[in-house]
């Protein structure tokens, strides 16, 4: 009774994350035809280049605790102090690295021409970060109560997806893009707190410092991990921005958009399955998922691969053709980050295999960087999406040897028992 009790939370969570991460993308869908057609391939590679920047902030605000604190909170579920100490601490430490974070912002502002042109537009997007950084995602999560983050983030991007509409009427008011994401994912913020304490009863106060550096101590490694997937993932856009310029940040932020519809499901149904394998190791489960994820992957790559031109033609319109070719090698990168993802923290995390998930992706964040510094000079949008199936490559080899020593191991606990 149980177990159909579990894989029925597993369900619900599922879908509900699922939800979310469409109502992410499909609502952004709605209104990224109208952007890319309305600002031009220029200034909607400036709007690529702000969010990437806010992404890579919110990596460091984050501090990996999307990780440690969802692997607290459900081993500490039913201990509402330890709850709330979890939640007061993080929130202590996430207020001190969004002042680190917008010191950072300041930084390249100023020393960085191709981005002291659009200041206002950085400034303004900052409140991306803001309010990623006060949603408590990894506390619904550890909580395995996934459906308040959904409703919070429906009616969030519904209001942007409304703002974008109705004030956006000209290429030259790109500027005011980001301010609309950001009163999106503050809103976001805000109701998320609310729901945390109403469903929870969690309340903040000053933590002791111990406790704070315990969750500090905790989520260190996970940080090393989401810092490095960040450095050749989200600062793609940025990179390619800043060698190639705003044009090419723009065909290259299009390609990968639709890289990410692509790759969307796998991110929700990794994080589902997360807590419910921290408790229960259910290694027959995990299985049939993983082989489903894999064959409608490939049939998603396929399709993709074959109507690649009418799919960017059709979503974004003209002036956007070298995104088709592009978005083909971005279907081989599917290939390979799909079943890597699957085998890092839903399988690996959940046995006690960290090590190999987490340092996977920070060997291959300083082979990813070393390589992009002697390529630089000669990049193209092309050699960067292949060195990011290289760097994948990479990741995907040592977790690999994380899967093989795990199920030896637990073949041989199989047979001693």
């Amino acid at each position: 009774m149980k177990l159909v009790t579990f894989k029925h939370v597993l369900v619900k969570n599922f879908l509900a994350l699922s939800t979310l991460q469409g109502v992410n993308l499909i609502l952004p869908f709605v209104t990224l035809p109208y952007l890319t057609r309305v600002l031009g391939v220029s200034n909607y590679g400036v709007v690529v280049m702000v969010y990437s920047i806010m992404q890579f902030l919110n990596v460091i605000c984050d501090y990996g605790f999307n990780l440690s604190a969802t692997k607290d909170i459900s081993l500490h579920r039913n201990d509402k102090l330890k709850v709330n100490t979890i939640f007061s601490s993080i929130l202590i430490i996430k207020v001190l690295l969004l002042i680190i974070s917008l010191a950072i912002l300041l930084i390249l502002t100023n020393l960085i021409p191709v981005l002291a042109g659009n200041r206002l537009a950085y400034f303004w997007g900052f409140g991306i970060v803001v309010g990623q950084a006060i949603t408590p995602t990894w506390l619904f999560q550890g909580m395995e109560k996934m459906k308040y983050i959904t409703i919070v983030n429906l009616v969030s991007k519904s209001l942007f997806t409304l703002l974008i509409f109705v004030f956006i009427k000209h290429s030259s008011e790109f500027i005011f893009v980001p301010l609309l994401y950001s009163i999106g994912f503050v809103l976001a913020g805000v109701l998320s707190l609310f729901f945390a304490y109403k469903e929870f009863g969690v309340s903040f106060y000053l933590s002791k410092w111990k406790d704070i550096k315990e969750e500090l101590k905790n989520s260190t490694q996970y940080f090393y991990s989401r810092a490095s997937v960040a450095l050749y993932t989200s600062s793609n856009n940025f990179i390619v921005g800043l060698v190639l310029g705003e044009f090419y940040a723009g065909i290259f932020g299009v390609a990968e958009r639709l890289f990410t519809a692509m790759t969307v499901i796998y991110s929700p149904l990794s994080d589902a399955i997360y807590p419910y394998m921290v408790k229960k190791k259910d290694l027959k489960l995990f299985k049939k998922i993983f082989i489903s994820a894999m064959v409608f992957n490939l049939l998603v790559c396929l399709i993709t691969v074959i109507f690649s031109s009418e799919i960017v033609n059709f979503v974004f319109g003209e002036g956007y053709q070298e995104s088709a070719m592009l978005l083909k090698y971005f279907c081989f990168l599917a290939l390979i980050i799909v079943p890597a993802t699957f085998i890092g923290y839903p399988l690996l995390g959940a046995f006690g295999f960290e090590k190999y998930a987490n340092y996977s992706v920070v060997v291959a964040c300083i082979i990813h960087v070393t390589i992009l510094i002697f390529i630089a000079s000669f990049l193209t949008i092309y050699s960067m999406v292949l060195l990011l199936i290289f760097t994948q490559v990479i990741v995907l080899s040592i977790r690999s040897v994380g899967v093989i020593k795990l199920f030896k191991l637990n073949l041989l606990g199989n047979k001693k028992n």
